[in-house]
């Protein structure tokens, strides 16, 4: 579980915060934002911290 500071998609419903996480690590550089943009947490990461 390596957690850092949360990054979202602009084309995402969902921001991540664990930097295992597969969606998370495929966003196109274009469309990252830092911050959670208001989203709920992204699934995958919610399993990867436990």
């Amino acid at each position: 579980m390596a957690k850092k500071t949360p990054w979202h998609s602009i084309k995402s419903n969902v921001y991540h915060d664990d930097t295992d996480c597969n969606t998370g690590n495929n966003i196109e550089r274009e469309n990252l934002r830092s911050g959670t943009g208001g989203k709920p947490k992204c699934a995958e990461c919610k399993s990867l911290n436990g």
